[in-house]
């Protein structure tokens, strides 16, 4: 099967690998340098001339804002094409092959990492050409493939934005504040390292303080549901709320007084 990875970046480059296993790889991007790395890194050939970007399977791991330009750029070049989009339906790429679908990993991927995606969820949506060439990929990497409606990408992609990107955010500035805080190992001097793992490669108070509230707040929800909420919110402690959200900037009072409210308000 002749193969176009179109895209170079993190989703592209860790589907790559797998991508070689179902056939002859080619890679195109914008930017010729990039898929070159790419190609190299993986044994695949670059491709510097659009004119070349055709074939029996185009995987098109791009940017959101790109996916409808190159659909229309690539038009009728493709038998089957899959993209990674987990806002968009397959329809938006139907004018470069006779048959669609997305192909969408349910996790993060922040480094062109071949190995996270090894035993991940996925979705997919689109026809059933296209899903046998992702029910393969799916064999390939392994992915636990599941079916979604096409009509309910954003709804899901939002469920994935809140999951992933926002709970990054809050662990982010929840690290932040244990920094101001001071939380240090009773043991150490307030001198010692301040890297993030310490010569022993064990984490620092601030991601050790993340890493358990994180994992017992996901052990209690996947146990109780929403029955699993404590803190302030849900005992409609006005006191402690207000007090909390005065140490924090404008935009992060607001962000901890709406969650607040949400939860306070029964709308969660």
């Amino acid at each position: 099967m002749d193969i176009v990875l179109i895209g170079a970046g993190r989703v592209a480059g860790a589907f790559a690998p797998f991508l070689m296993k179902l056939g002859s790889l080619r890679i195109w991007n914008r930017t010729f340098e990039n898929a070159s790395i790419l190609a190299k890194k993986v044994g695949a050939v670059a491709i510097s001339d659009p004119m070349q970007v055709k074939g029996d399977f185009a995987f098109v791991a791009v940017s959101d804002k790109a996916l409808k330009n190159v659909a229309e750029q690539f038009s009728q070049s493709f038998t089957v094409a899959l993209h990674t989009s987990g806002f968009h339906p397959s329809s938006l790429i139907e004018p470069m092959a006779d048959y669609v679908g997305s192909l969408h990993p349910w996790l993060p991927i922040p480094e062109q990492d071949h190995n996270l995606l090894v035993n991940a969820l996925a979705t997919f949506e689109g026809d059933r050409e296209a899903e046998q060439i992702a029910a393969e990929l799916a064999k390939v990497v392994p992915l636990r493939l599941h079916r979604i409606d096409s009509e309910k990408k954003i709804i899901y992609h939002t469920a994935a934005v809140l999951l992933s990107n926002y709970v990054d955010v809050l662990m982010i500035k929840g690290g932040e504040l244990l920094g101001e805080a001071g939380v240090t190992p009773a043991h150490e001097d307030d001198n010692d390292a301040t890297s993030s793992e310490d010569s022993s490669g064990e984490l620092d108070a601030e991601k050790l303080f993340v890493k358990e509230i994180v994992e017992t707040t996901l052990r209690n929800y996947l146990k109780l549901g929403k029955d699993s909420l404590t803190g302030p919110a849900v005992r409609k402690d006005m006191e402690v709320i207000d007090a909390e959200a005065s140490t924090l900037s404008e935009k992060w009072s607001l962000v901890y007084r709406l969650l607040a409210e949400i939860i306070m308000e029964g709308g969660i």
